[in-house]
């Protein structure tokens, strides 16, 4: 079993009403239900942090390709396609060499 540590908590009189009638509706505790409530926060502060350090890495990556593009230029939006076409090219002529 994970060790349980012990947290005093003050709650105001209607969170503690109502966390009291979940755990009589569900049949559970009252410290099960606070962990389960921790629990969820705490992994969806964890996903917002990760949105947020994708978000920054995108922004870098965007200042990044713009400072790029202003000291060697855009890149043609065809580029991508020359190069496979050009690859593809240099396969063909490969293979039939060594027919």
């Amino acid at each position: 079993m994970t060790p349980m540590y012990r947290a005093q908590i003050l709650l105001e009189p209607a969170q503690h009403q109502e966390l009291e009638r979940l755990a009589r509706e569900t049949g559970r505790s009252t410290s099960d239900l606070v962990r389960e409530i921790v629990g969820g926060y705490l992994s969806q502060r964890s996903s917002d942090e990760s949105r947020r350090l994708a978000a920054d890495a995108l922004q870098w990556l965007a200042a990044s390709r713009r400072e790029i593009e202003a000291v060697r230029g855009a890149m043609p939006e065809t580029f991508l396609e020359d190069m496979r076409e050009e690859h593809d090219a240099e396969l063909s002529t490969r293979a039939e060499q060594a027919r």
